[in-house]
């Protein structure tokens, strides 16, 4: 297992960048945060829709959809890579040359997000993080995607 979490990418300008990779600990730390932002949204969701009769299980079964395949990719393409835990632990999901992630790509990650969720609690995607030398699960590979810690901005004294 590599201790070393810095990976080396070309842009396609030709450009190298160094980006440090996220691995299995920070990227299940991010998602149980974004776990508690979903219960908390469907707590809030199912309680309101409740007083609205069968309409509202009809609005309380939207919701959640949108929690479970909406949330991430809205975040990670409209937030800059980034969902409320991945901001938390200081994260970003990016394309493997450091762009910015697109609709298509993270779509994709996140439908495979089944797949590495097996057998259960994302056994196969944190098996695939463990293997692959740049922290990515499944669906990741797939998307040509993968997450990585962003910079903390340096201090500046005047």
């Amino acid at each position: 297992m590599r201790l070393d979490t810095l990976s080396t990418n070309e842009t396609p300008e030709g450009i190298s960048i160094e980006l440090r990779c996220a691995g299995v600990m920070p990227r299940a730390a991010a998602w149980i945060v974004d776990s508690m932002v979903h219960m908390g949204m469907l707590w809030v969701g199912l309680i309101a829709f409740a007083m609205f009769g069968e309409a509202g299980e009809g609005l309380a079964y939207l919701l959640v959809f949108v929690c479970a395949w909406g949330y991430n990719v809205a975040f990670e393409v409209l937030g800059s890579g980034r969902t409320p835990g991945k901001r938390a632990l200081g994260l970003q999901v990016v394309m493997q040359n450091g762009a910015p992630i697109g609709w298509l790509a993270s779509i994709t990650r996140n439908l495979l997000r089944v797949i590495d969720a097996l057998p259960f609690c994302y056994g196969f995607g944190a098996l695939c993080c463990m293997v692959d030398p740049k922290f990515r699960r499944l669906g990741d590979l797939v998307a040509g995607s993968m997450v990585v810690h962003v910079p903390r901005p340096s201090a500046t004294y005047l």
